[in-house]
């Protein structure tokens, strides 16, 4: 099993945004100095949820500080960025990193950042799977063109061409049942969060992805070697007791629970298009209450070293490739995530190798 730690640069209000941005560019160079095996960032627009605007720009930064972790998107939204662009510069970091670079994408779901964008939310799928499409003829293809409903580009070529050849590796973030079948379908695999419930959603992920697998007539061999590269995140803090860890992680996590309402519950969901507005009303409803009980029971990895492993082992045994350890989250102190990475790297990792 392997572990990762991802950066989302959230911004509480009593942290500047240059603190916050130098901080886990700092925790980065930790990562790979406490002996975990990648980095993974985000991309997120408009909101103090996270300052991660420009994920080439992050991993370029991540490379010239690092020789051995690899480097991952988690997730790219591909309907913001200009599919010849993104390939370019996600080409050029994988030649800055020594070829070190996992490209995850995702297709966004906050209104406000496809209002930003200029965007129609609604066709948010179709604009993915162009832009997917052109950024693989552009790094395995010496030339190409490509005519698609959103986009239209003349004969072109684009380089320089990934390190990783034919390309880096690919990933999807899923959060739903038809993106997780059609993930299963690209033959890649797929990376998953929990933000809220217990490892019960990822099994039901699980399921679902091996039967659109083997519905598309992959062998057990190669649904194996898929689930072998399956990521998942979870927030994650260690202390040497159970009682510091979850003093410690409450207001934290609780800053986090409201801003990861504020990003994804659009404050007028009348105003969204009506085909959209079923599934943010359901999310409103899911999201409404949370209590630090019940997400210490069931969704966060918050405690001593045991305990924190007890947590891995629920992931390892459904299977999961890699855990993505997100820990640093609402802001926590510096000091306090170097010691959580400590404990973490030193009396819990060895456990799962």
């Amino acid at each position: 099993m392997r572990f990762g730690t991802y950066y989302f640069f959230q911004a509480p209000p009593a942290v500047s945004h240059p603190d916050v941005i130098r901080g886990e560019i700092e925790q980065m160079a930790w990562t790979e100095e406490l002996g975990f095996d990648s980095i993974w960032l985000t991309e997120h627009h408009f909101i103090d949820y996270g300052l991660s605007v420009s994920p080439p720009v992050l991993a370029s930064a991540a490379a010239m500080r690092t020789r051995r972790v690899r480097i991952g998107a988690a997730a790219g939204i591909l309907p913001f960025h200009d599919p010849i662009r993104l390939a370019e510069e996600l080409a050029m970091v994988d030649i800055l990193s020594g070829g070190r670079l996992d490209v995850g994408v995702g297709r966004g779901n906050r209104p406000v950042e496809f209002e930003g964008y200029r965007v129609p939310q609604i066709e948010n799928r179709e604009r993915f799977d162009e832009c997917l499409a052109i950024m693989l003829k552009a790094w395995t293809q010496e030339r190409f063109s490509f005519e698609g409903r959103h986009y239209t580009i003349p004969e072109v070529r684009v380089i320089p061409k990934p390190l990783q050849q034919p390309h880096p590796p690919i990933y999807v973030v899923c959060t739903s049942p038809d993106t997780i079948e059609a993930t299963a379908l690209r033959g890649v695999p797929m990376l998953n969060s929990i933000l809220r419930g217990g490892v019960e959603q990822l099994a039901r992920s699980r399921d679902t992805y091996v039967k659109a697998c083997e519905k598309a007539g992959r062998t057990s061999a190669e649904i194996a070697g898929l689930l072998s590269r399956w990521g998942v995140s979870r927030h994650v803090y260690v202390a040497p007791t159970d009682a510091q860890a979850l003093a410690e992680a409450r207001d934290a996590e609780m800053w986090y629970q409201d801003s990861l309402r504020r990003f994804l519950i659009p404050e007028r969901i009348d105003r969204v298009h009506p085909l959209l507005q079923p599934g943010f009303r359901a999310m409103q409803e899911r999201f409404a209450t949370v209590s630090f009980d019940e997400l210490v029971a069931e969704s966060v990895a918050f405690g001593s070293p045991d305990t924190v492993a007890e947590r891995v082992e629920q992931f390892r045994r459904l299977g999961v490739g890699e855990m993505l350890c997100w820990m640093n989250f609402g802001g926590l102190p510096q000091e306090r995530v170097h010691r959580s990475m400590e404990l973490f790297a030193r009396e819990v990792i060895p456990r799962f190798r």
